[in-house]
């Protein structure tokens, strides 16, 4: 399961991703229905900078294995990054 912009959605959704991701079951209507494999998830999060974002409460936050901070590129990486995919794209044959 991937959980895009975990922080972006409401409270109350982010409570039913996280029951999700630690007992590994989804309750809807007050119907809780238990995932029969393993599974993984991942969640991808805004800054909490950004307009209509909201803060994952410390309980919520303790059921990641791990967080990795991606920052943003550097304006030489950033040239870097477009030169590849100019060269790329020279390379690959039209459709």
């Amino acid at each position: 399961m991937l959980a895009d912009e975990i922080n972006r959605a409401t409270p109350k959704t982010q409570s039913a991703l996280l029951e999700a991701m630690s007992e590994g079951s989804v309750t809807v209507a007050k119907q809780t229905t238990s995932s029969r494999s393993r599974s993984s998830c991942s969640a991808t999060q805004n800054p909490l900078e950004m307009e209509g974002t909201y803060p994952l409460p410390e309980a919520q936050l303790d059921r990641f294995f791990f967080k990795l901070v991606v920052r943003f590129p550097t304006k030489s990486e950033l040239h870097t990054i477009l030169d590849a995919r100019r060269a790329t794209r020279r390379r690959s044959p039209r459709p």
